[in-house]
């Protein structure tokens, strides 16, 4: 997941020319920043806060990097003057978000002139379709005016046209619960930073996730928002890049745990549109497969497979044998007999998996792919053979691409090279492998015939598209979709704000017709309803704290 760094700290706590310092947090694998720009006289330290035509001339060379600009902190004492030179950033940098701060005096005279000031330049922005955003610092939240912080105060006196960038870390230190700081603004946060600070009455911030602030929490917030999240920090040891790194780490952390997660069970009728919930569960489960002879839908949770009875609203555990660690990965026989599973296993260290086939009436398991990982998605119609997704070593590289074996086992056959190649799944007549690839850059869905020929992209937008799954008449094609902005294009991480689309199997009509919280677990595999006009699909939610 992507998680930006607000640059002022770490590079006035590095060694070295600016671009020097970029390229070395690009190689730590940060992937974008938030920069402090003057139009005006450098306010600061030197290779920290950028002259706006310094900027200019280098928006190509860090973009090369492969560092992307979200945000940029500018003045507001040269706001509205240097509005050309903002427009240009703007359009140069591809940004979406300029910030200011409140003023050093919280005065209410004060704070009604900065409001003025502050909706001329929002409307200014506007007009090229940048945002404006007031950052806080611990002093508005400690000063009160009208029984509200004097820095919601300034934003309601914004009138709604300045949203809010939401230091987490001031917010704490100003005296106020971070997260109950959030939600009572949620309405108007459009970004957050992540800062931490240890107990004690002097502001001596800490490296983010050493103190005390409830990042987690805060994190989730921003997650379930879509809002991008930067981390802040001013403290650090010999290794900046190192430690930042390990802090954006943490973050992922935080999207992968789902611990306080509840999961929903969902059917959505094409031709209404209308969405029912058919169950919730107090655990994550994960991609439903539905029998296309019957109301029985199955899925993984707590790595056990499960078969739930639409017409009984039923739940039974299904005797996997000796697979008891089966993944989101999972396929039904065409004749519906067998199930074949992901199942992990621990090698050497580390988990991985390797696909199985397991009687439906339950009985021990047979393995069909002794090489891992392999994380199953399609069994051919003609029962023969099965589609995966392997991570291999080649020529001293490790590659993941679209492999086949017989289902009795066999000789694998590789059928793409380059990119990240992910879910393969048979369309219903068997003469194609419908799959996602990041070969034209961001993820897109593809569809190659079976012997791996003629592989063509099939969608071309500004996201990032998963698991494109046939019906069995072989008219549609449902598929998940993130935002370009949300993550690395190899990621589908869970508890997501997502997309699920719809196209015609030539391509054709392809539109949003839900947005969700999900992603991993919501469509991992081929969930359509022997009618072809339902299929299942998971959504989240997030159990608050307890405190």
């Amino acid at each position: 997941m992507k998680f930006g760094v607000q640059l002022y700290g770490p590079l006035n706590n590095m060694q070295g020319e600016v671009l020097e310092k970029l390229s070395a947090l690009a190689k730590a694998g940060i992937t974008e920043i938030e920069p402090c720009v003057t139009t005006g006289p450098i306010l600061g330290p030197e290779d920290v806060i950028w002259p706006a035509d310094w900027l200019l001339a280098h928006v190509k060379e860090i973009r090369d990097m492969g560092l992307r600009i979200v945000s940029i902190h500018v003045f507001a004492e040269n706001l509205v003057r240097s509005m050309d030179k903002l427009k240009a950033i703007a359009e140069k940098t591809g940004l979406k978000q300029f910030v200011v701060k409140t003023p050093e005096n919280s005065t209410e005279s004060i704070l009604q002139q900065t409001a003025l000031n502050y909706m001329k330049a929002a409307d200014m922005l506007e007009t090229f379709g940048v945002r404006l955003l007031l950052h806080n610092e611990a002093g508005d939240i400690q000063t009160k005016i009208a029984g509200k912080t004097a820095y919601e105060h300034l934003l309601d006196l914004c009138m709604g046209k300045v949203g809010a960038q939401v230091d987490v870390g001031w917010v704490q230190f100003g005296g106020e619960d971070p997260v109950a700081f959030l939600e009572r603004n949620a309405a108007r946060v459009q970004s957050v930073h992540h800062k931490d600070f240890g107990a004690g009455r002097e502001p001596l911030d800490m490296p983010v996730g050493t103190g005390n602030v409830n990042l987690a929490a805060c994190f989730r917030f921003a997650q379930s928002r879509d809002i991008p999240q930067l981390v802040d920090q001013v403290h650090f040891g010999s290794d900046v890049p190192g430690e930042l790194q390990k802090v954006c780490q943490m973050l992922n952390g935080f999207a992968q745990n789902r611990k306080d997660t509840v999961s929903f069970l969902n059917v959505y009728d094409v031709k209404t549109g209308a969405v029912r919930t058919v169950a919730s569960f107090d655990r994550v489960i994960e991609a439903p497969n539905w029998l296309k002879n019957s109301d029985t839908i199955l899925y993984n949770a707590e790595g056990y497979m499960y078969a739930y009875d639409l017409n009984t609203n039923t739940e039974r555990l299904l005797d996997t044998g000796s697979c008891d660690q089966c993944n989101n990965d999972h396929v039904v026989s065409p004749d519906e007999t067998e199930l074949a599973v992901s199942h992990m296993t621990f090698d050497n260290g580390d988990f991985t998996s390797r696909v199985y086939i397991v009687p439906m009436k339950g009985g021990e398991p047979r393995l069909v792919t002794p090489n891992s990982p392999s994380f199953l998605h399609g069994w051919s119609p003609d029962s023969t053979e099965m589609a995966y997704c392997a991570f291999r070593d080649i020529d001293g590289r490790q590659e993941v691409d679209v492999y086949t074996i017989p289902v009795n086992g066999g000789v694998e056959k590789r059928l793409t090279k380059g990119g990240f190649n992910d879910g393969p799944e048979y369309s219903p007549d068997g003469k194609y492998i419908w799959y996602n690839a990041t070969n034209s850059g961001l993820m897109q869905v593809w569809r190659m015939e079976r012997d791996g020929g003629e592989q063509t992209q099939i969608t071309e937008n500004r996201r990032n598209n998963w698991f494109p799954h046939v019906s069995p008449d072989g008219k549609r094609v449902v598929y998940i979709s993130y935002g370009p902005e949300q993550l690395e294009p190899h990621e589908h991480l869970s508890n997501m704000p997502v997309e699920l689309w719809l196209m015609d199997a030539d391509g054709e009509n392809q539109h949003k017709i839900l947005s969700l919280f999900g992603g991993q677990g919501s469509i991992n595999v081929n969930s359509w309803a022997g009618d072809s006009m339902r299929f299942a699909f998971v959504s989240y939610a997030i159990l608050e704290d307890p405190k």
